[in-house]
């Protein structure tokens, strides 16, 4: 019996230490919070991916975040998308009239990066059209290099799954980024104030 007992407490620290440790500290609760708190503690830094613009040259991601000292908000899309994309682009629609209602145009911006290879630069001006995107504070960009482009999903966290009709399956969210390149938070797009105010805090 006493051994039994000694046995089950045994157990009982070692699943208590695992999920102290899953859950870093019994602080989350989920592995996308865990992420989450392990980003918003050590800000990542994004891979030099190689992305291409509508009407301009392929620049890298670095570059392009260096060239301009505001945060960007950053999503992660394909033009085709019916679902989650379409409510995410309703909601930086609502963002970009946020920025310009407040004046905010010169602390933050938009970025939002296709994941589909079939999104020619053509596409996602199209876009850009319908969403009536500002370009001084939204842009759209692609990236041509199937091996990058799988990097920076990975770095941030994107799954995207083929599906029925051509279509993908994805998670999506609002990633704060620095102008020196780092993932610093990550936000629920369901979040969009909450996106906004943290991409804010980090341009003061």
């Amino acid at each position: 019996m006493t051994r039994t007992l000694a046995l089950v407490a045994c157990m009982a620290v070692v699943a208590g230490a695992a999920l102290w440790q899953a859950t870093m500290g019994f602080r989350v609760v989920a592995t996308e919070d865990g992420r989450r708190l392990a980003v918003a503690e050590a800000p990542l830094a994004l891979p030099r991916v190689a992305l291409a613009l509508p009407g301009a040259t392929t620049v890298p991601l670095p570059v392009l975040l260096a060239g301009d000292p505001r945060p960007a908000i950053v999503t992660f899309f394909y033009a085709r998308c019916n679902a989650v994309c379409s409510v995410q682009g309703t909601e930086l629609q609502q963002m970009q009239r946020e920025i310009l209602a407040r004046g905010l145009q010169d602390k933050l911006r938009l970025l939002t990066i296709s994941f589909d290879p079939r999104d020619a630069l053509d596409d996602l001006a199209r876009y850009a059209a319908r969403m009536r995107a500002e370009p001084a504070i939204w842009q759209f960009a692609a990236v041509p290099d199937a091996a990058q482009r799988q990097a920076l999903l990975d770095q941030v966290g994107i799954i995207v799954l083929p599906a029925e009709m051509g279509e993908f399956q994805h998670n999506a969210a609002f990633h704060i980024v620095t102008p020196d390149g780092r993932l610093a938070q990550v936000v629920d797009y369901e979040q969009p104030e909450a996106a906004l105010a943290a991409a804010l805090e980090l341009a003061q």
